[in-house]
């Protein structure tokens, strides 16, 4: 069964933006596609509040990351077979930022 993943320096980005920012309680950064993401590309990080049908993504203790239940089965459906869907966040000539492959 192929699932979601985070890697750790995706988790680690993500705190770091979560520690940068001042967020009310009971916000998280959040995992979206279109139509909540109405930035550039297919997918984006929101700061929402937390719903029932959210995975939730931790470094160590710290939740860094929401995930809407249909949106990462989605996201995984879009790939061939029992492949993972993995978050990533890379550095590469065109600068730092989150890949989904």
């Amino acid at each position: 069964d192929s699932m979601f993943i985070v890697t750790e320096e995706a988790k680690k980005e993500l705190k770091r933006i979560r520690e940068s920012r001042t967020m009310e309680p009971g916000k998280h950064l959040r995992f979206a596609i279109p139509p909540v993401w109405t930035g550039y590309g297919s997918f984006g990080i929101v700061i929402d509040e937390e719903r029932e049908e959210d995975i939730s993504i931790f470094l160590d203790d710290d939740k860094v990351l929401i995930i809407e239940d249909s949106v990462a089965e989605g996201v995984d459906n879009q790939k061939d077979g029992d492949e993972d869907s993995i978050l990533d966040f890379v550095e590469s000539p065109e600068g730092t930022r989150f890949t989904l492959s």
